[in-house]
């Protein structure tokens, strides 16, 4: 009977200690979730201290730098701020550029002229801005009013824009320069001012009348003819902006073409098809008449 009671208290002291141990893992599993929820939140902590200690860094600054930085950034972003707004501008334009100039050549000169005084505007300020920018990256490094990281960003940046702004003093490097400035835009323009002017020259020429040869003579002659007054002051129109962006040769040469065409057909009232004989018959003809005389 004593061997039996001791048996059950035995048995007892096994189950409380199960009991004991199974409620000891319960707790250490919450204890684990516990710990897995809160170890994102330790590394957002972590994540956010430097950002919180570049935001303090500027409390520790010098007083006379933290009063001044704020009219030197804002004198250094005023450039930039305006090169950005014409930058902005430029690429406004372009929708009326890529149109056809014939539909309003007067409205599609004056854009075109647009595009070139902004560009001109880019062209002096942007490396003006650039310095602006990184003199007052300077400022802030000197006086240790921002956050390194930050600034090294903004330096790799401004070394790339000034890089990017300034690859040489040569004719195509300016070219290659303005091209960056507006993606193409002014060169596609002028083109379709070109391709204008052909178009122009060619619709309003037509082949030169013959006179009348009781007026001149027995000898028929071509006479004179003249472009309309309002076409020609078109091609001035646009001779003046394509002079203007040394595009003036290819004109010469359009008007060449498009007027010796004019001519050409012109020369096939007068009966010249004498003038089309080889050389080599030229020739035979000579010895002929020499032989016969």
């Amino acid at each position: 009977m004593a061997e039996s009671t001791g048996v059950d208290r035995g048995i007892q002291s096994l189950i409380a200690a199960r009991k004991s141990l199974k409620l000891s893992l319960e707790k250490s599993k919450a204890i684990g979730l516990a710990l897995g929820k809160t170890g994102p939140r330790f590394e957002e902590i972590e994540q956010r201290l430097p950002l919180l200690e570049a935001a303090v860094r500027p409390i520790r600054a010098d007083g006379e730098a933290l009063k001044d930085v704020g009219g030197n950034i804002n004198r250094a972003v005023g450039p930039a701020a305006a090169v950005l707004k014409v930058f902005d501008a430029v690429h406004g334009l372009e929708k009326s550029l890529l149109s056809d100039p014939k539909n309003d050549l007067s409205s599609y000169l004056s854009v075109l002229k647009r595009l070139e005084e902004a560009l001109k505007f880019l062209g002096e300020n942007c490396g003006l801005a650039i310095q602006w920018l990184e003199d007052i990256v300077e400022y802030l490094d000197d006086h240790h009013v921002a956050d390194e990281k930050y600034l090294s960003n903004l330096k790799k940046s401004l070394r790339g824009l000034s890089e990017f702004h300034n690859d040489g003093g040569g004719v195509e490097e300016k070219e290659r320069s303005q091209l960056r400035l507006d993606g193409g835009l002014r060169n596609a323009a002028l083109d379709k001012l070109e391709n204008e002017f052909r178009r122009l020259l060619k619709d309003n020429s037509v082949p030169l009348p013959m006179a009348s040869p009781s007026s001149l003579g027995d000898q028929a002659c071509i006479a004179p003819s003249q472009l309309p007054v309002t076409v020609i002051h078109k091609l001035q129109a646009i001779l003046g902006r394509l002079r203007a962006n040394n595009r003036l040769d290819k004109c010469i040469s359009i008007y060449v073409e498009v007027r010796s065409s004019n001519v050409r057909a012109s020369l096939q009232a007068l009966d010249l098809d004498y003038l089309d004989i080889s050389v080599s018959e030229f020739n035979d003809v000579q010895s002929i008449e020499g032989d016969s005389v």
